[in-house]
């Protein structure tokens, strides 16, 4: 299945000209060779949880990124050897430091100093909050770096980071130490990533009794060529990813499916051309009778390579440094709708929330963003990227709403000059729920990933359906 995706992602973009690279895409099975997790936290009492799985026969090196959700800066990232059908799984905590770590029970090799991990400042020199709190609430994402052809580091015929038959890897120290000596580029081999990847974020509150879990976003053919740097680097990044997209499409209305295959100038920008959304959709429910909180995740997971250093560059539109006030924030203006169950409609302005935007102008600041449905809802005790739609703002107690990203200036233009709206989003909706009005101490959580429409003006490489059976 793998290499019949690669080899339609070839042939679409071989029909525009753009030769026989691949392009990432956003996959439709679930798995893949980049994971992208929308939101950790660790406040209040809070704990994220998160599970890795490797679903093929083959060697993977993953490398794991932690971000803080003000401006991504990252904050930690280490390298997991997985074996064969592996499955890593990790928690992030709270750190008595007063910031997040990292902690894990699982055997698999990994390139942590310690165990726990605390997260690091270290790169904290943009305008925003210098203090380590800042790292208590962020992003983070899991790359396919390498497939592993041999990791037979100590010669004894093995492989060092399989486990053997009591469930340890044979020799993680010998990984460790080749990445210390300098010898591991040398003594390992490893060829092109091939997916295969799947993982799942879960959000627990151990005193409310209350989880909630969600998919990994997943994307496939990042990586033409094993990037296995050593542990602490920067990279690989969006930046390193294959500068060519392919993005799929439906039009309900005529039964058709357009595929637009695009190629950029930079791989952040083909990243953001798969994640791109010109609105999101949920429900939300903040019925006093069940006791309802709800909040949504609102994640751009590429915004850092736009919004810092100099001008902000398209699809964004203004940087980190709040332009000329220094208040680190980088603000995106957003268009606001909301339904209750019964079809009434309430446009949210910049009045009726909290707290009051710039110039009344509603709009989302950080780079994950977490929006709060009415006067009192605390979904992950979340303090410090909050935007509250009060209850004011509400059409009902029940309902869904519509977050749009329209200012004229959120577009991409391709180099095949393919025109994409929106903004690269990510997310989910999570509720919590409360039965105490009956007896029964109990609390229940749900959530759910976002939907999302799609603005893509241009010729597609492709158009199923609507008559013209399947040819381009």
């Amino acid at each position: 299945m793998k290499m019949k995706k690669k080899i339609l992602s070839a042939a679409v973009l071989a029909a525009l000209g753009a030769g026989s690279a691949q392009a990432v895409n956003l996959s439709t099975d679930g798995t893949g060779e980049v994971l992208v997790f929308p939101y950790f936290t660790v406040q209040g009492n809070e704990e994220t949880l998160l599970s890795i799985v490797n679903t093929t026969n083959e060697g993977k090196v993953v490398k794991v990124r932690f971000r803080e959700a003000y401006n991504t800066q990252e904050v930690l990232d280490f390298h997991v050897y997985l074996s064969p059908y592996d499955v890593w799984v990790a928690k992030i905590q709270d750190d008595p430091a007063g910031g997040a770590q990292v902690t894990t029970p699982d055997n698999s090799c990994t390139t942590m100093d310690t165990n726990p991990q605390p997260f690091v400042d270290l790169l904290f020199g943009d305008t925003g909050p210098t203090g380590i709190e800042r790292t208590r609430e962020g992003y983070f994402t899991a790359i396919e770096i390498a497939r592993i052809v041999n990791m037979d580091l100590d010669g004894n015929g093995a492989q060092d980071y399989v486990h053997d038959a009591s469930g340890v890897p044979d020799n993680c120290g010998a990984i460790r130490t080749a990445w210390l000596n300098g010898t591991m580029a040398a003594n390992a081999t490893v060829d092109q990533p091939t997916g295969g990847l799947m993982g799942t974020l879960g959000i627990i509150n151990v005193q409310s009794g209350t989880e909630v879990t969600v998919p990994a976003t997943v994307l496939e053919n990042f990586l033409d060529t094993p990037q296995h740097v050593a542990p602490g680097s920067l990279r690989p990044d969006w930046q390193d990813a294959n500068p060519n997209s392919v993005v799929m499409t439906s039009d309900s209305s005529n039964g058709s499916v357009s595929v637009y295959a695009d190629a950029w100038a930079t791989g952040e920008d083909a990243v953001s051309a798969v994640l791109m959304a010109s609105a999101l959709m949920n429900e939300y429910t903040v019925n006093p009778a069940t006791e309802a909180s709800t909040a949504w995740i609102v994640t751009f997971p590429t915004k850092t390579l736009y919004v810092n250093g100099g001008a902000a560059r398209a699809p964004f539109t203004h940087t980190f440094a709040g332009d000329t006030d220094g208040d680190g924030v980088a603000c995106e203006e957003i268009g606001v709708s909301l339904w209750n169950r019964e079809e009434q409609q309430r446009e949210v302005t910049g009045s009726l929330v909290s707290p009051p935007p710039p110039s009344q102008t509603l709009s989302l600041c950080y780079e994950a963003n977490v929006i709060q449905f009415g006067d009192s809802s605390n979904v992950f005790s979340a303090e410090n990227t909050v935007t509250r739609f009060n209850d004011s703002a509400l059409p009902g107690n029940t309902g869904w709403g519509k977050i749009s990203f329209t200012a004229a200036a959120h577009t991409m233009t391709s180099l095949n000059g393919t025109v994409y709206n929106g903004l690269p989003v990510i997310g989910f909706k999570a509720t919590v729920l409360g039965n105490s009005n009956v007896g029964v101490g109990a609390s229940y959580a749900a959530a759910v990933n976002h939907a999302y429409e799609r603005s893509i003006v241009g010729q597609p490489a492709f158009t199923v359906g609507s008559g013209n059976n399947g040819n381009p």
